[in-house]
C-alpha cells in the first residue's frame, strides 16, 4: 500500500533532477566562457536508510540526493597546457624581437650596410684611378659620411629595440602585480566561501594562465583550496600574501630586495634576453665593425700624403670607435684636398706627388681583408639570419605543441553542446517520470481515501 514515504522518494528524484537541470543549463550558458570547465551534479542513492515506521516501527527510506557538483578538470593536462602556453609566449616574443633586430639590417638591399661598404671602398678605387679629381674626393667624403651615419642609425635602432623591451617590461610588471592581487583575493574568497567554488576556481585558473604566460609562474596547491605561485622557485603569491615586482629599469626585480626575478619562461624571459643578451651582443658586433673600419683605414691613411704632400692625417675620428659615435675626423671633414691618396716612394720618405693614388688603392683593398669590416659584417648578418630563422622555427613548433596541450586539456573540461543536450533530455525524462510517480501515488491514495469504509454497502 502506498504511503507518504513514496511521495518523499519521488520528490527527492524531482528535486535532484531539477538540480541536474540547473547544472546543465549553467554548462550551456558558459559554453563559450574563457576558462570554464564543464560541471556535473553527483547523485547518491538514499536507498536502505532505516527510518521509524508509523505502524511497523521500522521501514526503509528510498530516494536520491545531490551530494555535490564537481568540475571536469585534469590537473596534469591543465598544468601541461599552462606550461606549454607560457613557452609559446616566450618563443613568440623571441621570434618577434629577432625579426625586429633583423629589420635593423635591411639586407640585401641598396639601403643595407653591405652595399654602403661596397660604395665606400669603390670610392677609394675611383680616387686611386684619378687622385687629382676634386669630384672623386668630394664623393668619397660624402659616401664615408653616409656610411658613418648609417652605422650610427643602426646602433640607435638596436638601442630602440632594447628600450622598447624595457618599456614593455614596465607595463608587464604592472600587469603581473595586478594579477597577483586578483589571485590572492580569489584565494581569500575561495577559502571563506561555503559550498562549491567551481566558477571561482575557473576564474583563478584563467588568471594563473595569464600570469604564467607573462612570467612562467608555476602554481602549487595550498590549504583550503588555495594556490601559491612561484617564479623561478620564489613565491610571488602565497595564500593571500603578494610579493610585488618592478620592471621600470629593465629586467624584472623584486620590490622587496631588488633581486633579479630571472623568469624561466613566458614573455618576461624573452624580454630579459633581448635586454641583457640579444641587443648588447649585436651592438658589440656592430661596434667591432665600426672600430675595425676606423682603425684599419686610419692606420693606412695616416701614412699617406694628401694633395699638399702632408702626411699623418686621420680619415675617421680616432676617438670615436663605436657604431654610435663613428664620424669623419676634423682633418678631412669638408676638406677633400686633405684626403691622403698618395703613398711615399719606397724606401725613402719623399712623397712622389699629388697624382699618386697608391694609398687609395691600398685602402680600397681593405674590402677583401680577412679581418676587415666587410668580413665581420657578413659574419654578423649570417649569425643574425640563422638566429632569426631558428627563433621563428622554434616559435612555429611550440605553437603546435601548445595547441595540442590545450586541446588535450579542453577535451576533459570543455562543454559539448551535443552531450549537454543528451543529458538535458535524460534529466527531463527522469523529472517527468518522478512527477508521474507522484501522480500515480496521489491517485492511489485518493482511491483509498474515497472508497475506504463504503465497501459492501
Amino acid at each position: 500500500m502506498p504511503n507518504f514515504s513514496s511521495l518523499n522518494t519521488a520528490f527527492s528524484g524531482m528535486n535532484s533532477q531539477k538540480r541536474v537541470l540547473d547544472v546543465i543549463a549553467h554548462n550551456i550558458a558558459n559554453s563559450r566562457t574563457e576558462g570554464y570547465h564543464r560541471q556535473r551534479a553527483d547523485l547518491k542513492s538514499l536507498g536502505g536508510t532505516a527510518a521509524t515506521g508509523v505502524f511497523s516501527g521500522r521501514s526503509q527510506s528510498y530516494g536520491v540526493d545531490v551530494v555535490g557538483v564537481t568540475r571536469a578538470y585534469d590537473v596534469l593536462l591543465a598544468g601541461r597546457a599552462v606550461r606549454e602556453d607560457a613557452a609559446r609566449s616566450a618563443a613568440n616574443m623571441t621570434s618577434t624581437s629577432m625579426s625586429t633586430v633583423e629589420g635593423v639590417f635591411p639586407e640585401p638591399s641598396d639601403l643595407g650596410l653591405a652595399n654602403q661598404l661596397d660604395v665606400f671602398w669603390g670610392s677609394w678605387t675611383d680616387l686611386a684611378n684619378d687622385p687629382g679629381s676634386l669630384a672623386a674626393r668630394t664623393q668619397l667624403l660624402e659616401n664615408a659620411d653616409t656610411l658613418a651615419t648609417n652605422l650610427r642609425r643602426s646602433s640607435n635602432d638596436l638601442q630602440a629595440v632594447a628600450d622598447s623591451a624595457v618599456s614593455r617590461m614596465s607595463t608587464l610588471a604592472a600587469e603581473v602585480n595586478d594579477l597577483a592581487d586578483q589571485i590572492a583575493n580569489l584565494n581569500r574568497t575561495i577559502s571563506t566561501t561555503f559550498g562549491e567554488n567551481n566558477d571561482l576556481l575557473d576564474q583563478r585558473d584563467v588568471l594563473v594562465g595569464r600570469m604564467s604566460n607573462l612570467t612562467g609562474a608555476v602554481a602549487r596547491p595550498s590549504d583550503a583550496n588555495g594556490i601559491d605561485l612561484y617564479i623561478n622557485n620564489r613565491s610571488i603569491v602565497s595564500g593571500t600574501i603578494v610579493q610585488r615586482v618592478d620592471g621600470t629599469t629593465g629586467p624584472l626585480t623584486w620590490q622587496s630586495d631588488g633581486a633579479n626575478v630571472n623568469p624561466t619562461s613566458g614573455e618576461a624571459q624573452a624580454l630579459t634576453a633581448v635586454i641583457n643578451d640579444v641587443v648588447p651582443r649585436y651592438k658589440t658586433a656592430l661596434d667591432d665593425i665600426a672600430s675595425t673600419l676606423v682603425t684599419q683605414v686610419n692606420a693606412l691613411h695616416t701614412t699617406g700624403y694628401d694633395q699638399s704632400s702632408t702626411t699623418g692625417r686621420n680619415f675617421f675620428d680616432p676617438a670615436n670607435l663605436t657604431a654610435a659615435t663613428i664620424s669623419l675626423s676634423v682633418d678631412v671633414a669638408g676638406q677633400p684636398a686633405n684626403i691622403a691618396a698618395g703613398a711615399p716612394v719606397l724606401p725613402g720618405p719623399v712623397a712622389p706627388g699629388v697624382l699618386d693614388g697608391e694609398m687609395a688603392r691600398q685602402i680600397a683593398a681593405l674590402a677583401d681583408a680577412a679581418t676587415g669590416a666587410d668580413t665581420k659584417y657578413q659574419s654578423l648578418i649570417t649569425t643574425l639570419a640563422v638566429e632569426t630563422r631558428s627563433a621563428q622555427g622554434r616559435a612555429a613548433i611550440q605553437d603546435q605543441v601548445a595547441d595540442t596541450a590545450i586541446r588535450d586539456a579542453d577535451s576533459v573540461g570543455s562543454v559539448s553542446i551535443d552531450e549537454e543536450m543528451a543529458n538535458l533530455t535524460a534529466a527531463q525524462r527522469a523529472f517527468e517520470a518522478n512527477a508521474r510517480i507522484i501522480t500515480a501515488i496521489d491517485e492511489m491514495l485518493g482511491f483509498l481515501i474515497e472508497r475506504t469504509g463504503v465497501v459492501g454497502r
